[in-house]
């Protein structure tokens, strides 16, 4: 099958140009980083991907263009694509060729395809900001050609690995539209992304911080009941200090998930 144009963007995000298969290929990386984070379970990291491609239709859709479908065999590609990232971050494979001959290892063919990859973002939402704040990685992003994206994140060492595949070609009918996962309040999740962390913590003591002065709370009914760990009636340092027990407690590998329970 005829291969168009491959596009390739990096986020631990150089512009590079090379040939590839008789069409144009495009690479874009920005400055390493590592942002501390804690281990993340095989469910936390299949919803962190979920995430991902849920954030890029929205961004799409902002911009009128239709959503990217999730295809299982890019998926797959991607998270393959992911663990290649920690060994070597480049488009280039460590078995030294183009990040593109993934696409046609899972069974897949293609007319237009991209890559983008991003290493040490802690969140989706980090990862897609960095990217749309990116030219390479947004012009992949929102290139109206694309049909089909797959999203693979893996976590070494303490950094995440992230890699979007785009794709082009005939229709698939096992492509599905990324639903977002309805979040809920969990105690110490105040700012509803999955996790207990010091980002939590730093929203409890602003609320006490503002409360204590006289000030209005800056937090919402829901958030005020799960911001109250030891359930006492008074959001305070104590709460904060909750979750960052928490939080080290879960940074060091502890598989307890809820705070309550752990206390």
């Amino acid at each position: 099958m005829k291969k168009m144009l491959s596009i390739v963007a990096a986020a631990v995000i150089a512009a590079v140009g090379v040939p590839y298969i008789g069409a144009n290929a495009a690479g874009v990386s920005a400055p390493t980083f590592t942002e501390q984070t804690m281990s993340l379970s095989d469910s936390e990291l299949s919803d962190y991907a979920n995430q991902v491609a849920v954030l890029v239709n929205k961004e799409r859709s902002a911009r009128g263009l239709s959503p990217l479908r999730v295809l299982p065999k890019l998926q797959t590609a991607a998270q393959i694509r992911a663990g290649e990232i920690t060994q070597e971050f480049d488009h280039v494979r460590p078995n030294g060729t183009s990040c593109f001959t993934i696409v046609e290892e899972v069974g897949l063919d293609y007319y237009y395809v991209g890559e983008n990859i991003a290493a040490g973002q802690s969140s989706p939402e980090r990862v897609m900001n960095a990217w749309m704040n990116s030219e390479g990685h947004r012009n992949n992003i929102l290139d109206p050609e694309f049909m089909y994206i797959g999203v693979g994140i893996t976590q070494k060492g303490g950094t995440i690995y992230w890699t979007q595949e785009f794709l082009k070609y005939i229709e698939y009918s096992e492509a599905y539209i990324p639903k977002e996962k309805e979040k809920v309040y969990a105690y110490g999740d105040l700012d509803l992304d999955g996790r207990v962390d010091s980002r939590d913590a730093t929203c409890i003591l602003i609320e006490y911080a503002a409360v204590s002065s006289g000030g209005s709370s800056k937090l919402n009914a829901e958030q005020k009941k799960y911001a109250d760990i030891d359930s006492n009636g008074m959001i305070d340092s104590k709460d904060a200090s909750y979750v960052l027990g928490f939080y080290s407690y879960l940074s060091a590998g502890g598989r307890e998930t809820d705070i309550r329970k752990w206390m």
